[in-house]
């Protein structure tokens, strides 16, 4: 009897039988819930700053279904869930509160809708990311490794009561932290709490009146003059390293290293990179962060004013013409010495 003819079909019945019982069950189809979560913070907040959302405002997804769907917030600083809205539909709480934690970093605050675990439908997030900072240079500052020795006693704007660090080049005393007066200009994407970090952005129209009583805004010439032999009118070669000062933001190096740029800070200017804005229609457009310095002088060639700029990665202090209001700098005022 030849086995291994009967054999071989019954072991191969077996197997089919065997692989049949195996077989994984038909995984579930999901769908997508229909509309769009939508959730909105400032780019840039304070320690403490607090915004309530309505939970009765927010429900803006559907099933296809009908079904119920649960909606949530993750807290950004401990990544714990509060649930306003169950997956059965029930409301919880009505409001939500965030609150930014006592800390400078990055965080994102999430905004979910979701289904009970039976229900055949992916989840969705709406996302609201944003940076505590706080006011000020040193210490628990956003801005840090700011050489504070070398002005003991800051000048105090008697509008407001802000202080700024001031500084002596040649036999002018200028001004080490960028303006922050509110009376005019705008803060970085116009968020509050950046006025007293990176200071404010003005137009040269705005900036030519910004500076307090007994201040002003430099000539171009004051800026020529800070260079033994310079050309009035003329880029500075070698001079922009002698007034970058290597600081940092949240953390962050400010000035990007090349090797042409030997940041020094030795007039203690204290010049760091925080771009411009552009103007249209009345919109501000904030660019060149960690790249640029802008700021004003008092002159101006026809419908231009000047202005003086850094780029990181050359030495050399620019002289540019700009549109009066349509663009933003960066203001740094000088002492009158009438």
């Amino acid at each position: 009897m030849n086995l291994y003819k009967w054999l071989v079909p019954a072991v191969l019945a077996v197997g089919f039988v065997l692989l049949a019982g195996c077989k994984k069950e038909e995984e579930t189809e999901y769908d997508s819930l229909t509309g769009t979560l939508h959730l909105s913070l400032p780019e840039y907040v304070e320690p403490g700053f607090t915004k309530t959302f309505m939970i009765d405002t927010m429900m803006t997804v559907s099933r296809a279904d009908g079904g119920t769907i649960g909606y949530r917030f993750v807290d950004p600083d401990t990544g714990e869930p509060d649930t306003l809205v169950t997956a059965d539909g029930v409301i919880k709480k009505h409001y939500y509160t965030f609150t930014a934690a006592n800390k400078t970093a990055s965080q994102t605050l999430v905004f979910s809708a979701f289904t009970a675990e039976d229900a055949p439908y992916y989840g969705t997030s709406a996302y609201g990311p944003f940076t505590i900072v706080r006011p000020g240079v040193g210490g628990n500052a956003s801005i840090t490794k700011f050489d504070t020795r070398h002005s003991p006693i800051p000048f105090v704007d008697l509008r407001d009561l802000r202080s700024y660090y001031v500084t002596e080049i040649g036999d002018k005393m200028w001004m080490r932290q960028n303006l922050a007066w509110t009376g005019a200009g705008r803060p970085y994407h116009l968020c509050e709490a950046m006025t007293d970090v990176f200071g404010r952005y003005y137009t040269w129209e705005e900036a030519k009146n910004a500076c307090p009583e007994g201040w002003h805004l430099p000539a171009d010439a004051e800026w020529t003059a800070m260079m033994t032999g310079a050309e009035p009118g003329k880029d500075l070669h070698g001079l922009a390293g002698k007034v970058m000062a290597d600081l940092y933001f949240n953390g962050t190096k400010m000035w990007e290293y090349w090797r042409e740029v030997s940041i020094t800070d030795d007039f203690f200017l204290s010049v760091m990179p925080v771009g411009y804005a552009t103007i249209g229609e009345g919109e501000y457009s904030f660019d060149g962060l960690y790249s640029y310095a802008a700021f004003w002088t008092a002159d101006e060639e026809g419908d231009y004013a000047i202005c003086r700029y850094i780029y990181h990665s050359k030495d050399i202090v620019y002289r540019g013409k700009m549109s009066k209001t349509g663009f933003a700098a960066s203001v740094r005022c000088v002492l009158d010495m009438d």
